[in-house]
């Protein structure tokens, strides 16, 4: 039986999840803010944050959905936006949804849920007290899904790159200067790589697989910003960032590891940020 799968948020992310759901022989539908013509399978409009909104759009969805994907995005970078876009959004789909059907719920949050902030390395073990309001409203979302009734799997995804994702390219064709002797940890994942995770586990979840709560979706060369900027103005055949030991820096970031994702038999696409910048830099410089 062909299986309906529903992409809640369908942004960069969300679309290219469903993309190659489809290519699987998952039938996909689509429920976004705004009207979009780009979006490859069928989509209705509404709020996660209006249970109304939500309502008449799960009326104009199959009653069978087997599987969400939840991608959305706040609407502005404000408290209130990302309380909306996160633990409401997630009770209100929950609540809208025929959770006796439903055979998986992934929700996608980030590594913003770490607290870490001096280099340390971090995995799906590791204790999680977010200061900011992002990390606290993704992680007050995770718990959401970890104490409701169905299989739930939340995706902590790192710096996204990829087509439209182009800000430490910007940033190197700009002229940027680093303080080297103090590394300010960056984690990378490419936007393929995002939507390859997620379509995997799903297909994992769908073949009774044993699948856990959590994964962290980063590429596996956690490393200093300078590395990534002098990569990249090297496949850009330009000068680099300059190095300022003056910069002060007080947030180094984490390292987080992806081993739990790569047991369970994800193969990436881009495991290292240079094969991914390559591939993006090549794409746009043939446009």
């Amino acid at each position: 039986m062909k299986k309906n799968i529903l992409i809640v948020g369908c942004g960069d992310v969300g679309t290219e999840t469903g993309r190659r759901l489809q290519q699987l022989g998952y039938a996909v539908y689509g429920l976004k803010r705004t009207v979009s013509d780009e979006i490859p399978f069928p989509c209705v409009y509404g709020d996660v944050s209006d249970v109304e909104s939500l309502s008449a759009c799960f009326k104009q969805l199959p009653d069978d959905i087997h599987y969400l994907v939840y991608t959305v995005a706040p609407a502005e970078r404000t408290e209130g936006a990302y309380h909306a876009a996160y633990p409401e959004g997630v009770k209100n789909c929950l609540a809208s949804i025929d959770t006796h059907i439903l055979q998986g719920f992934l929700l996608v949050t980030s590594t913003a849920v770490y607290h870490q902030q001096q280099g340390q390395w971090v995995d799906e073990s590791t204790e999680t007290l977010p200061t900011s309001f992002s990390g606290q409203k993704l992680l007050a979302a995770e718990d959401v899904l970890r104490n409701s009734a169905v299989k739930g799997v939340a995706v902590r995804l790192g710096g996204i790159y990829g087509p439209g994702r182009e800000r430490l390219i910007k940033k190197v064709k700009n002229g940027c200067e680093i303080n080297r002797a103090i590394p300010a940890y960056t984690n990378r994942i490419h936007r393929d790589d995002c939507a390859g995770i997620l379509s995997y586990l799903i297909e994992m979840i769908d073949s009774e697989r044993e699948v856990d709560s959590c994964y962290v979706g980063v590429d596996s060369y956690p490393v200093p910003e300078w590395d990534v900027l002098c990569c990249i103005a090297s496949l850009l055949n330009i000068n680099g960032p300059v190095d300022n030991e003056k910069l002060q820096v007080i947030r180094q970031n984490k390292r987080c590891r992806n081993d739990r994702i790569r047991s369970l038999g994800y193969e990436f696409t881009f495991e290292h940020y240079e094969d991914g910048y390559k591939q993006l830099i090549d794409s746009v410089n043939a446009v």
